[in-house]
């Protein structure tokens, strides 16, 4: 795989900005909106909207460990920048690129809320089912982490056809 061009992954810094300030504004709306509101439907027993307060990781773990979680926010930042570097070097293709900005830009966006107010702001719920509520961040890293997954699939998969064309040859 050849590297991607350097447009691309301009491109894509800009993408990983602007989805981590789209997280921040929606965070803004949610806690002007929705604190103190209780649960607000959005798609009846499917959706709703419920602000909440994480301060812990995933599932509100070790939130009650302040220091764990300044080590967690601490690691967190770093990899953050490894991430960007590695990106920016990285020989992704789109949709790797793409995959790995859905990624950093949702982790920029949960490490801003960690790093400024000691918390993470969720508000998204699903209501058929008992979940976690999480934020716009968290989508972004999921869908990414998928798409990573997917695009290296793709990768291996294009790899061991040409292995087989070239053996065949």
């Amino acid at each position: 795989m050849r590297k991607p061009k350097l447009s691309l992954r301009i491109t894509a810094l800009g993408l990983i900005a602007a989805l981590a300030v789209i997280d921040q504004l929606v965070k803004v709306w949610a806690q002007q909106n929705l604190q103190g509101a209780g649960r607000v439907v959005a798609i009846p027993g499917v959706l709703g909207f419920r602000y909440a307060e994480n301060s812990g990781i995933s599932f509100g773990l070790f939130g009650q460990n302040p220091g764990v979680m300044m080590g967690i926010t601490i690691f967190t930042g770093v990899v953050m920048l490894l991430g960007i570097v590695w990106f920016m070097l990285g020989k992704l293709d789109r949709l790797g690129m793409f995959s790995a900005a859905l990624i950093i830009g949702g982790g920029i966006g949960n490490f801003i809320d960690r790093l400024i107010a000691g918390y993470v702001v969720d508000y998204i719920e699903f209501l058929f089912m008992n979940f976690a509520i999480f934020n716009l961040a968290d989508v972004f890293i999921t869908v990414g982490v998928f798409g990573l997954i997917a695009a290296t699939i793709l990768t291996e998969r294009r790899k061991m056809s040409a292995e087989v064309v070239n053996h065949a040859l």
